[in-house]
Parts: C-alpha cells; structure tokens; sequence
C-alpha cells in the first residue's frame, strides 16, 4: 500500500495561496536604499545634516518652542540637540520627574552610544540614522515634555 502524503509542499502550499496584487505597480518602483521610516538595519548611515533636518522636521510637527540654529535645537533646559560631524548628540535633563526610559530604548539601531543617569533624570545619546526606534524615542521625549512641563 503507497504511503499517504501528509503535507503538500512549499509550492502547492504557495501557489493555492497566490494572491494577486497588481494595484501596488501603481505606485511605482523604489529604490530601497533609502526609504525614510524603514529600520536602520536596512539603510545605510545618513549624515548629520540629515539627520538634523528629520529630528528639526519632527520636533516642529510637534508644535513645541524650540529654538534652533544650524548645528543646534533647544527645548528650555530640557533638551540640547547638537549636530557634529556624523552624527547628532541628544542631552535631556529633567527638573521634575524620572524620564520615561529603561537602558534598552537606548540600545535601538541607530544609537551608537547611550547613557542614562541612575536615577534616570539624565539621558545622553549619539544617533547615527534614522528610523523608528530613533523617531520613537525623540517622541516619547517629546510627549513626556508636553504633559510634564
């Protein structure tokens, strides 16, 4: 007696689940080298001058008083963000209350060197790209800003 096949193979499987797709070719081809808003693990290393304009972009779609230059944005005594050669220095300090971190949100791709004080009043970190978990990050900074000060 032939052996009964249990399991249809990764083409059957494949071919009865084809799903056609054709509206997407309206849209046009990409070049996925550098999407904005894709994880850093696929773009390359940007410069600092776009780095800057992002952060600058974000924090202004934000609606909080910055003040800024070309090589630095201020929030009051909070946040100090400076731009160097290839990459973007972010300091925050809180008067009032913890910041809303743990050491690992500054382990993210895109940061490239990260500390956050003991009592975690104090954070200080180097982003080299842009992506979520660094627009995630500015935002959570952002959000806890606007409700505590």
């Amino acid at each position: 007696m032939p052996k009964k096949k249990l399991s249809k193979g990764f083409d059957d499987l494949f071919s009865q689940n084809e799903t056609d797709l054709s509206f997407l070719d309206a849209y046009g081809k990409t070049d996925l080298e550098n999407i904005s808003g894709l994880p850093e693990s696929s773009q390359t290393h940007q410069n600092a001058d776009e780095l800057f304009d992002a952060i600058l972009r974000l924090l202004k779609s934000e609606k909080v008083a910055i003040k800024s230059t070309k090589k630095k944005i201020s929030l009051d005594k909070f946040l100090l963000i400076n731009k160097k050669n290839s990459h973007i220095e972010i300091k925050i300090a809180s008067e009032k209350l913890s910041l809303p971190l743990v050491q690992s949100d500054l382990m993210a791709p895109g940061f490239t060197d990260s500390k956050l004080s003991k009592d975690s009043m104090n954070c200080f970190v180097i982003i080299d790209s842009w992506g979520i978990s660094t627009k995630n990050f500015i935002s959570r900074i952002i959000e806890f800003y606007k409700f505590n000060y």
